[in-house]
């Protein structure tokens, strides 16, 4: 009986936290919790860990002779993390975004990035994209891929709306396709003109899954 008593209270007092407080999302996408008594107060949200569900090709597979076909891959978000310089200036837009798509013509493969960031002056964090500018990826085999790119790409700064975009692209090897269906991301750095900054991968697996559609 003393044991039901404890189990009842504990309900009833959960029951009225959540009746003290109203979830709403702001328009960037984070939860905030509103309290009777005036004051709120962001949802703190555990990360989840986005395991990878696409087979890892064998070696007698990836040896095979790569026959590209002509082919335009939707763009997919692969990084979205949290930025170090960002958070130590503002805590509630600190996030980095980076989606990739891969486009296939004429036997030449180019991966466009689009990398988001929130904040209006992105220029003066991160610079430009330069042809020293490039991506690691740490793959599950311990094999890191370098992607370089090979011009320079300048931000577009949206303060009005409190962000800014890189547009840039870079041609991907026949020798980094081929690394590339060895193993999932599970480690993505950019080195921008002004700074080198790791990022969450969002989509481990968008190799293994997108470049076996570019190929016969």
């Amino acid at each position: 009986m003393k044991h039901l008593l404890i189990v009842t209270v504990i309900l009833i007092i959960g029951f009225l936290e959540a009746k003290a407080q109203i979830r709403m999302v702001t328009p960037e996408g984070k939860v905030v919790l509103l309290f009777d008594n005036g004051t709120w107060k962001y949802e703190e949200v555990k990360a989840k860990t986005v395991l990878p569900s696409a087979r890892v090709k064998s070696e007698v597979e990836i040896a095979k002779p790569i026959v590209l076909k002509d082919i335009e891959l939707e763009s997919i978000v692969v990084i979205k993390g949290e930025s170090a310089k960002l958070a130590k200036f503002n805590s509630k837009k600190n996030t980095i975004k980076c989606n990739f798509q891969i486009i296939s013509k004429n036997n030449k493969v180019v991966l466009k990035t689009e990398w988001k960031i929130l904040e209006e002056e992105g220029f003066r964090f991160f610079g430009f994209i330069t042809k020293k500018s490039k991506i690691d990826l740490e793959l599950s085999n311990n094999e890191i891929v370098s992607l370089q790119y090979a011009k320079d790409f300048e931000p577009k700064e949206y303060p009005n709306y409190g962000f800014s975009i890189f547009s840039a692209e870079l041609e991907l090897s026949e020798n980094q396709i081929r690394s590339l269906q060895k193993g999932f991301v599970k480690k993505a750095s950019m080195k921008w003109s002004r700074r080198l900054e790791s990022y969450t991968v969002f989509d481990p697996d968008y190799f293994l899954k997108e470049l076996p559609k570019i190929m016969e």
